[in-house]
């Protein structure tokens, strides 16, 4: 073989190399896509299971699309009774133990399986490496895997497997940095394309005899300008919303930061501390893959929270100060 042939031929494999890793991520980044859809626009209803922390949970869940907008309904269905009731513009957590109703106004999308993936997943392949993997059976259907792998130490990888014919999550495994399995949504019986009834999604507990807690005021109002901010960031990391709240149980305002990649997401929370009143946190804690950190500074509680590595929460959290 000649010096020049060789040259040519190393370039048309290089070429064709790059082409069809190109076109693996974008037949990933569609399934992703087809993902995101399946599980906002389909009817369904299911039971999954969710496991963390050698921790075993199951739900019930019942979801219904009518005039372009969803409802879902979950019913816990071992542990402490619970239900979480949701539409395009609040959640309601129904907490009978406690004889108490939360209600949180924002719009429900993403981080509840099977709805995952935020709505809008763009320049992913910058900061993870999309490809599909093999079909198997779930739930008794064929399911594609579609494989997330980070770029770095500051984001978790994820192995998704989807409906073939429908594009629905069947099973989701959140991955740490050496890729062990962190958390595992599966459903284990599901209708895809199910009527469902208004009665499934009404709430099993009226509350009437619950004491409710409602996030006041309209959070939706963006200040001008944050009066805090984050000044680390891990690469791809950007402010993608800001607002200010009136939580439940909080007598101060809480201003409310949330920095994304595109798929993973960290809230930072600051809130005035009144004169003797005990931080609800201190320090770094863990619950599944959702790591926190809080810390003091001044008269002001900064606690950020993500599902992302500690290391991730432990740089912006650390790095966040009034803005000047």
């Amino acid at each position: 073989m000649t010096p020049r042939f060789a040259f040519r031929s190393t370039v048309v494999f290089l070429g064709l190399f790059v082409c069809s890793s190109a076109n693996a991520a974008d037949a990933a980044h569609d399934w992703l896509m087809k993902i995101n859809h399946a599980a906002r626009d389909l009817e369904y209803e299911g039971i999954f299971v969710y496991q963390h922390d050698a921790q075993l949970e199951a739900m019930q869940i019942f979801h219904k699309v009518e005039n372009h907008s969803s409802r879902e309904r979950l019913v816990s269905l071992n542990g402490a009774p619970r239900e979480i009731v949701r539409d395009e513009n609040e959640v309601r957590c129904y907490w009978p133990d406690k004889n108490s109703v939360m209600v949180e106004y924002r719009k429900a999308e993403g981080k509840g399986f099977p709805s995952i993936l935020p709505e809008r997943l763009q320049d992913l392949d910058e900061y993870y490496v999309l490809k599909l993997g093999n079909t198997e059976r779930v739930t008794g259907r064929v399911a594609q895997l579609v494989i997330v792998k980070p770029a770095d130490q500051y984001r978790y990888g994820y192995h998704l497997w989807a409906d073939v014919d429908t594009g629905l999550l069947l099973k989701a495994d959140l991955l740490d940095t050496q890729g062990a399995v962190l958390e595992q949504f599966m459903f284990t019986q599901v209708n895809i394309g199910a009527k469902i009834p208004a009665a499934a999604l009404a709430p099993g507990m009226t509350g009437k005899s619950m004491t409710w807690y409602r996030e006041e005021g309209d959070t939706r109002k963006v200040p001008e300008k944050p009066g805090w901010s984050a000044t680390q960031l891990p690469k791809g990391f950007k402010l993608s919303a800001h607002m200010t709240r009136r939580l439940p149980m909080r007598k101060q305002p809480v201003e409310h930061l949330v920095y994304t990649d595109g798929l993973a997401t960290v809230s930072v929370f600051v809130e005035k501390q009144e004169k003797g009143a005990k931080p609800f946190m201190r320090g770094a804690s863990r619950m599944g893959a959702v790591n926190a950190m809080s810390a003091q500074m001044n008269d002001y509680q900064i606690t950020t929270v993500g599902e992302v590595p500690a290391a991730t929460v432990s740089l912006i959290g650390a790095s966040v100060a009034p803005t000047q």
